[in-house]
């Protein structure tokens, strides 16, 4: 068992990675920003530290007396600037590499991301040239090599895991606000949604298993110096994803609609409908706040539209988990079939969802 600091505690993944590291018996510190809400973390038995990636000093002093740390803060959002997100996601991982050095830490584990393959195809390996393309997907690229560059100049043993797209209870992005927008949508009288069969197939993977991902390559001894896919077994279609969330919300599917390729022309208006979206989303946000009020929900989600995340409606987002699994690594939950509908009965239950 280790001492084990794990930075962006706070976070969606980084409560799972306090929980999980806690329940295997390591001793954790969990680390994040000024303001978090760590008593969760504290109850859990975890001791609750200050710390800021972007202040070198701050990291320094959490990591001493540490074993390994787990590097999980980042910001997760497409809309925030490419500004911020090199300075957290890019330089922050840099800085909490040095410090980790500085403090003698014998493991470095990063959480990096599928992004950084850019939008990619189908059967991406660990092996497959990084093509990150949207500013969010550059910084986390850049961030896994600054780390590692770091690591390796110092002698710290290093471990890079990339998730593809995360999902479960707690979760606010994604498929949380997916949902979101398609419960919004039926409290406003459209409870009927035309799909298409099928569509590009994406993987996911649960939350839960990240965590376990991370717990197992922190001490696994082949882990040392690799970087590894953390998706899940099997990759959904869109249509599948989309049937699964209306499915959980009440929405009524209707079928054929427009095939799914024609979304491929939405690229050539990817600027116009930027701009647009800008004024919609602070639309979405007003009529879900109404929601919000009247179904006496907790205030918790937001529905919104982001361009960016048309892309993967566009082509495949495929990979490859067997250098995972060749540690010896099971899912507990191998595909979203069975993760989503637990995950939307959660947010249901919390109310977070009406």
């Amino acid at each position: 068992m280790a001492n084990v600091l794990i930075t962006g505690a706070g976070g969606f993944l980084g409560t799972e990675l306090t929980r999980v590291f806690v329940a295997s018996g390591h001793v954790v510190r969990a680390g994040d920003v000024d303001g978090s809400d760590l008593r969760v973390h504290q109850e859990l038995g975890a001791e609750a530290v200050s710390l800021d990636v972007t202040d070198p000093p701050s990291m320094v002093a959490a990591s001493r007396d540490v074993d390994v740390v787990v590097h999980a803060s980042g910001i997760f959002d497409l809309t925030v600037s490419p500004e911020r997100l090199w300075a957290v996601n890019a330089e922050g991982a840099r800085t909490a590499a040095a410090a980790a050095a500085e403090c003698g830490v014998k493991r470095f584990v990063i959480v990096s991301s599928t992004s950084v393959y850019g939008r990619c195809g189908d059967n991406v390996d660990e092996e497959t040239p990084r093509n990150p393309t949207h500013p969010y997907d550059r910084s986390k690229a850049e961030g896994e090599r600054l780390a590692i560059e770091t690591c390796e100049q110092h002698g710290v043993a290093w471990t890079a895991i990339r998730p593809t797209l995360i999902y479960g209870p707690g979760g606010r992005y994604g498929v949380a606000q997916a949902a979101a927008l398609l419960s919004l949508r039926i409290q406003l009288g459209l409870d009927t949604l035309r799909i298409a069969e099928g569509g590009p197939v994406g993987h996911h993977v649960h939350v839960t298993d990240v965590a376990r991902a991370a717990e197992l390559v922190a001490s696994h001894p082949d882990a040392v110096g690799e970087v590894f896919n953390v998706v899940d077994d099997a990759p959904m279609p869109a249509g599948d994803m989309i049937r699964t969330l209306s499915g959980s919300v009440g929405m009524h599917i209707k079928v054929p609609a427009l095939p799914w390729w024609f979304a491929r022309l939405g690229r050539l208006f990817k600027p116009l409908a930027r701009k647009l979206l800008v004024g919609e989303n602070k639309k979405l946000a007003y009529l879900w706040s109404k929601v919000v009020t009247r179904k006496a929900l907790q205030n918790a989600l937001l529905p919104r539209l982001d361009v960016d995340w048309l892309d993967y409606m566009f082509v495949n987002h495929t990979y490859r988990n067997d250098r995972l699994k060749s540690l010896g690594f099971e899912f507990d939950y191998p595909t979203a079939y069975e993760g989503l509908p637990k995950t939307l009965a959660w947010y249901k239950q919390k109310r977070w969802l009406p």
